[in-house]
C-alpha cells in the first residue's frame, strides 16, 4: 500500500519591517505544534534563497521601500494615492511582473515548487503570486491571509479563500469596500508572539534583569526595525530632562544611529540604554511605563499586552495611521506629532502617574495572546474543508 503525502502548508515569511515576519512566526509556530504530527509544515524565508539573488532583489526593494517611507511619510502617501487611482488589479500587476520583473518568475517557480496544499501569507507579494499562480491554474492551494492591520489596504489581493484580520471596523470596510465576500473575511485577535505569555514576572523583576533602576519612570523608544521616524529627535529631547527617567532607545538594524547612541553620555538623573537589532522587546515592554515612537503593529501591541500606554509620534503610511487610530480608538493610546509635545506629556505622565490610569486599564483589555492558535485552527479547519 502506497504511502500517502501529508497535507503540505507553507508559511513564506517576507521582510519589510518586522510587522510580517512576527505574525508569521506565531502562527506557524502554532500551528507546528498542535499539528505538526498530522500536516507536513513548511516554513520559508521566501524570498532569501542565496542562489537566486532575483528572488534575494525583491526583500532588498521592499525593504528599501519601507525605509523611504519611515524618513519621508510622502513616499507612503503617494503610493498610496496610485493605489486608489489604478485599483489593485493593475497596481500589483505593475509591482511585480514590472516594477519587480527580475524576481517575478523565479517568485513563482519556486512557490509552485513548494507543492503546497495551503499557503498563509502575512504579507501581499505571497499572496499576490499565489492568486496569480492559482488563477492560471498552475497550482491548487487554498490561500488564507491575515493581514496585520486594523484595514485591509488595496495592495492586499482579494482572490484568496480567506482573509483575517484584527478589528471589527476593518472586516466591515474589507466586505464592504474591497469587493471581498463577507465569507471571505474573518475578524480574529491581533497576532501577539505566544512567548509573551512567558513574560509574567512583573516590571521589577524584568528591570534587575536589565540592570536599569527600579524607580526611574522607564521609556521604550522604538521607530521599526530600521529605527528611523523621529526616534534621534526623540532621544535627544528626552535627554534634557530633568526628571530621573530611563530611556530604553531601540534602533534596530540603524547601526549608525545605535552606533551614535553608545556615544551619548547621559545627565546623571538619566539612565541611557541604546540598543540595535535586539530579541529582548518582549522584555523592554514588561519593563516600561510608557512606549514612545512609530505606529508598527507589533510596536503597539506588545506594549499594550503589559498595559503600557504609547505615545505614537510617527506614521509613515497610511496604513500606520489606520494602527494608530484604532489604538487611539482602543484608549490606550495618544498621537502627539510635535516631539517636544511627546517628551512633555511624558514627563507629566512621568510627574503624576495618575494621568495614566485610564490609559493602562485600556491597554490592559487589549491582553490577548490566543490570536496565533486560533488562527492555527482556522488553517486546519480551512485545508480539510
Amino acid at each position: 500500500m502506497e504511502n500517502q503525502r501529508k497535507p503540505r502548508v507553507v508559511f513564506p515569511f517576507v521582510e519589510a519591517g518586522m510587522g510580517h515576519i512576527m505574525p508569521m512566526k506565531a502562527v506557524s509556530d502554532a500551528f507546528e505544534k498542535k499539528y505538526g504530527d498530522r500536516v507536513e509544515v513548511i516554513k520559508t524565508y521566501f524570498f532569501q534563497d542565496p542562489d537566486n539573488p532575483d528572488l534575494k532583489y525583491v526583500e532588498d526593494e521592499l525593504i528599501r521601500e519601507v525605509k523611504k517611507h519611515n524618513k519621508n511619510r510622502l513616499n507612503g502617501i503617494i503610493q498610496f494615492l496610485l493605489l486608489r487611482l489604478f485599483g489593485t488589479k493593475i497596481s500589483m500587476k505593475f509591482l511585480h511582473q514590472v516594477r519587480y520583473k527580475r524576481g517575478f518568475k523565479p517568485a513563482m517557480e519556486y512557490l509552485k515548487s513548494l507543492d503546497a496544499d495551503l499557503i498563509f501569507n502575512t504579507h501581499f507579494s505571497t499572496l499576490y503570486y499565489a492568486c496569480e499562480l492559482r488563477e492560471k491554474g498552475l497550482i491548487h492551494s487554498k490561500i488564507i491571509t491575515f493581514c496585520p492591520d486594523p484595514i485591509v489596504g488595496l495592495q492586499w489581493d482579494n482572490r484568496c479563500d480567506l482573509m483575517l484580520l484584527s478589528g471589527s471596523n476593518g472586516v466591515k470596510k474589507a466586505a464592504r469596500f474591497k469587493r471581498f465576500k463577507p465569507e471571505q473575511v474573518k475578524e480574529v485577535p491581533f497576532l501577539i508572539r505566544k512567548e509573551i505569555e512567558q513574560y509574567n514576572k512583573g516590571k521589577q523583576y524584568y528591570r534587575q534583569e536589565l540592570g536599569i533602576p527600579q524607580d526611574n519612570f522607564t521609556i521604550l523608544l522604538a521607530d521599526g526595525a530600521y529605527g528611523a521616524g523621529k526616534l534621534r529627535e526623540s532621544v535627544y529631547e528626552l535627554l534634557k530632562s530633568k526628571l530621573n527617567l530611563t530611556i530604553i532607545a531601540v534602533c534596530g538594524k540603524n547601526q549608525a544611529l545605535y552606533e551614535e547612541f553608545q556615544k551619548i553620555t547621559p545627565p546623571r538623573n538619566i539612565v541611557f540604554k541604546p540598543y540595535g537589532f535586539t530579541d529582548k522587546m518582549l522584555m523592554f515592554a514588561a519593563a516600561c511605563d510608557l512606549f514612545m515612537g512609530k505606529a508598527g503593529a507589533s510596536n503597539l501591541a506588545e506594549p499594550a499586552y503589559f498595559g503600557v500606554p504609547a505615545i505614537v509620534t510617527f506614521c509613515a503610511t497610511p496604513i500606520e495611521r489606520w494602527i494608530c487610530n484604532h489604538y487611539i480608538q482602543k484608549g490606550c493610546a495618544i498621537r502627539v506629532r510635535n516631539v517636544k509635545k511627546a517628551v512633555k506629556l511624558a514627563e507629566s505622565f512621568a510627574q503624576n502617574p495618575e494621568l495614566m490610569k485610564p490609559y493602562i486599564q485600556a491597554a490592559k483589555a487589549q491582553s490577548r495572546s490566543d490570536g496565533a492558535d486560533i488562527i492555527a485552527d482556522i488553517i486546519y479547519e480551512q485545508l480539510y474543508k
